[in-house]
């Protein structure tokens, strides 16, 4: 439980900034491309957050539960999902071991959010808690980036925004061996600087594809974007789905 601790302890910082610093994604679109992907039936997100992607499901009419570590994200999400109306209520839980009373004809994780969980065995453990919640015929739904880290970076800074009274920027710790990212997303202005700190393990696609294997799932598909793209060396991100392995008898 120590790292879901942590998780949710930064999360929690993450909340009242997260909807402004997500400007440059599209929940709308890749609702909607879910949707395409998926059977129809009940939506689980994983790492829902404040429920962008999770709560355009719901305007297109799906059942959705979402699960976060933080609890100000659950808030959030359980907030927004009432003043619209929506078929919609996220939990608190940790998506290694997520313990719902139900199955899922979509369990997803997007944006990057498989990677927050900083070990191996963190991450194949949410692959068989995912496979633990799918219908037979349900798909489990992983997009991410694709690593663009070598062996010998150690350290990066990323500036994001400059401006006459303030400044954004990432500063990065990478450490080869374990996979592990130790960020901070820093703004400075005239008030201060504000500090949002992550810890990622970021995996190749491969080595997803063999923790959907010991989970008795495999790969149906990939793409390269949101959009059905092809997935190539030069791909950036994947959208890869997954479905239980036929011998599966649920």
């Amino acid at each position: 439980m120590e790292e879901f601790d942590q998780q949710a302890a930064r999360w929690d910082q993450w909340a009242p900034h997260y909807d402004q610093l997500a400007t440059g994604r599209l929940p709308q679109r890749d609702a909607a491309r879910l949707l395409e992907l998926a059977p129809d039936g009940p939506a689980l997100e994983l790492g829902c957050g404040t429920g962008l992607v999770a709560l355009e499901l719901a305007r297109l009419g799906a059942d959705v539960t979402g699960l976060d570590a933080s609890p100000k994200m659950v808030a959030a999400f359980n907030t927004k999902a009432e003043a619209a109306g929506l078929p919609a209520r996220a939990l608190l839980g940790d998506m290694t071991r997520i313990g719902l009373d139900r199955h899922f004809a979509l369990v997803f994780v997007v944006a990057s959010t498989l990677f927050t969980l900083t070990t191996q065995q963190g991450q194949v453990a949410c692959f068989r808690a995912a496979a633990g919640h799918l219908r037979q015929g349900g798909v489990f739904i992983v997009e991410a980036e694709v690593p663009a880290w070598h062996p010998g970076a150690r350290q990066a800074v990323s500036v994001h925004e400059v401006g006459d009274g303030h400044a954004q920027w990432s500063a990065m710790l990478h450490d080869p061996v374990t996979q592990v990212v130790r960020a901070q997303e820093i703004r400075a202005d005239h008030n201060g600087a504000r500090l949002l700190p992550l810890v990622t393990r970021y995996a190749w696609p491969g080595e997803l594809d063999l923790m959907a294997q010991l989970a008795g799932m495999h790969l149906v598909l990939r793409h390269g974007d949101w959009e059905g793209g092809s997935f190539n060396a030069g791909s950036r991100r994947h959208l890869s789905v997954y479905t239980l392995d036929p011998s599966d008898d649920r």
